[in-house]
C-alpha cells in the first residue's frame, strides 16, 4: 500500500538542516570561533613585529658599543665632611669622611679596579693618604664607596697658608686625587690594562667656629676629571 507523504500546506519546501546537540556541528559557532582565533593570531603577529622592530632599532647601538674601545669608569664625589677639626699654629688635625660613586659605563665590558690609592692635599702638599679595597663592576654597574681617614700635619708653612685662606675667604680649598690600576674584560676586546688618575679639585670646605666641623661648600655630586696618563 502506497502512501504519498506531502508537506503540510504553507510550509517551506527547503530542506531541513540536521539538528545536533554538539556545538561544534553548528556552522555559526564554528565561524565565530574561527574569527576569534584569527583576531588572536593578528594580535600576536603585531606584538612579534613590534618586538622585532624594536630589536632592529637597538642593533646599531649594540654594534657601536661592541666596535668601540671600552670607556673608562667614572668617579664621582658625592659628599665630603670634616670632623674633630683642630687648627692651630702648631697642628692641623681632622677626620675626613667622603663618599664616592664609581660607575662602569660599558655595555659589554666588565671592569676590575685592582688597586685604588689616593690622597687629600692642600695645593701640592699631601695631608692624608688612603686606599680603597679592590672591586669589580659588571656591565653598566655602579658602586657607592665610603672613605674615612684621619690626618695630622705639623708643617708650619702649610698651617700658615690654611689659616690665611680661611681668614680671607671663610673656606679652604682641598684636592682629592686617586691612582687606579684597572682591568677591562670583554668577549670582543679581550683583556686590557689601564692606569687612571681621577682628580676632584678645588673642594672648598667651610669650618664652623669652635665646632670642630667642616663641610664641602660646593656640594655634590661632582664628577672627577680623568687626565690622560
Amino acid at each position: 500500500m502506497e502512501r504519498n507523504l506531502k508537506a503540510p500546506e504553507g510550509s517551506d519546501n527547503s530542506p531541513l538542516l540536521p539538528v545536533s546537540n554538539h556545538a561544534n556541528s553548528n556552522p555559526y559557532v564554528q565561524q565565530s570561533r574561527k574569527s576569534h582565533y584569527i583576531s588572536k593570531v593578528r594580535i600576536v603577529d603585531i606584538i612579534v613585529l613590534m618586538v622585532t622592530f624594536g630589536t632592529i632599532l637597538s642593533l646599531p647601538s649594540v654594534f657601536t658599543s661592541m666596535s668601540m674601545a671600552p670607556q673608562t669608569p667614572s668617579f664621582q664625589l658625592d659628599s665630603l665632611f670634616l670632623s674633630n677639626l683642630n687648627i692651630s699654629n702648631i697642628t692641623f688635625r681632622t677626620d675626613w669622611d667622603a663618599t664616592l660613586t664609581i660607575e662602569n659605563p660599558n655595555l659589554i665590558s666588565t671592569v676590575r679596579l685592582n688597586s685604588i690609592k689616593g690622597s687629600i692635599s692642600y695645593k701640592d702638599n699631601s695631608l692624608a693618604m688612603y686606599s680603597i679595597k679592590p672591586l669589580e663592576l659588571g656591565c653598566m654597574e655602579h658602586r657607592l664607596v665610603h672613605v674615612k681617614i684621619s690626618t695630622m700635619t705639623t708643617n708650619r708653612s702649610i698651617l700658615e697658608e690654611i689659616n690665611r685662606q680661611r681668614d680671607e675667604n671663610g673656606a679652604v680649598s682641598f684636592n682629592m686625587t686617586m691612582f687606579v690600576s684597572a682591568t677591562y674584560t670583554s668577549g670582543w676586546w679581550g683583556i686590557e690594562y689601564v692606569v687612571l688618575n681621577p682628580q676632584c679639585l678645588d673642594l672648598k670646605v667651610a669650618f664652623l667656629p669652635r665646632a670642630g666641623f667642616g663641610s664641602w661648600v660646593n656640594g655634590g655630586p661632582m664628577k672627577c676629571s680623568l687626565p690622560i696618563l
